[in-house]
């Protein structure tokens, strides 16, 4: 069973960065007959293929399997949304905790920053646990 709209989403990526259906097999390592079946939907798409996707055009792998699920945010601007807030808890808990007066620009200059480690440790997102307090209150020791 093929993912319905991939096919779209693999010509949407392709057209954006102004390849033809050859260049884009050669850059992802298939012939073009295969890529062309993974255009037109015939095939399934492996998940190397979708890894290759990614690492070449920093395609949101949610997004070309899936779509935009709903209306509003993608699913991956959801998880994104919930691990920004995940840290931005951490750092407000400890700034409670600890007593800390830290101004407001100060503070988003920690979260902004703490979200971004996150970001290069967990590329594909996947931040189940807030970051641990130690590394938030270095940030904080800087920022306060």
């Amino acid at each position: 069973m093929t993912v319905e709209g991939l096919g779209h989403r693999l010509s949407a990526i392709r057209r954006q960065e102004k390849l033809s259906q050859e260049e884009m097999a050669e850059r992802l390592h298939v012939s073009r007959s295969a890529y062309q079946y993974y255009e037109r939907g015939e095939r399934d798409l492996p998940g190397s293929l979708l890894l290759k996707v990614f690492q070449e055009f920093e395609a949101d792998p949610l997004w070309v399997l899936e779509g935009d699920v709903e209306p509003g945010l993608t699913r991956r601007e959801r998880e994104m949304a919930r691990a920004y807030r995940k840290v931005g808890m951490a750092v407000e808990h400890r700034i409670k905790e600890r007593g800390l007066s830290v101004p407001d620009e100060k503070k988003w200059d920690a979260i902004d920053f703490l979200f971004a480690e996150f970001l290069i440790q967990d590329p594909l997102n996947t931040i189940k646990n807030a970051p641990d307090t130690q590394r938030v209150d270095r940030i904080l020791g800087l920022v306060a």
